[in-house]
């Protein structure tokens, strides 16, 4: 499965399962890493969609570009909320 079946795929089960009634939170594709495949991608995702679903959908990238990835686990691990358990520590491997 290529990078844009798993986009389309995950786009229309956000839209099949209805979980709310305003469907825009889906509809922004954040591809972290380099621009060269914004275009390309935003295309195969059109192109495997239904237009009532693809209609609005559009890719970007991210500000921060390959290093995205660590800049947002930055942040969530920093959140009072983040469960520990998903931390991996020495005692955990002990």
């Amino acid at each position: 499965m290529g990078l844009h079946q798993a986009v389309a795929d995950c786009i229309e089960r956000c839209h099949a399962a209805k979980m709310r009634t305003d469907h825009t939170w889906f509809r922004t594709v954040v591809l972290a890493g380099g621009t060269a495949w914004v275009t390309r991608l935003e295309k195969e995702v059109h192109d495997l969609l239904p237009t009532f679903i693809s209609n609005g959908i559009f890719v970007i990238t991210s500000p921060y570009g390959a290093d995205s990835t660590w800049y947002g686990a930055k942040l969530l691990s920093n959140l009072s909320t983040f469960p520990n358990s998903w931390c991996i520590t020495e005692e955990t491997h002990a």
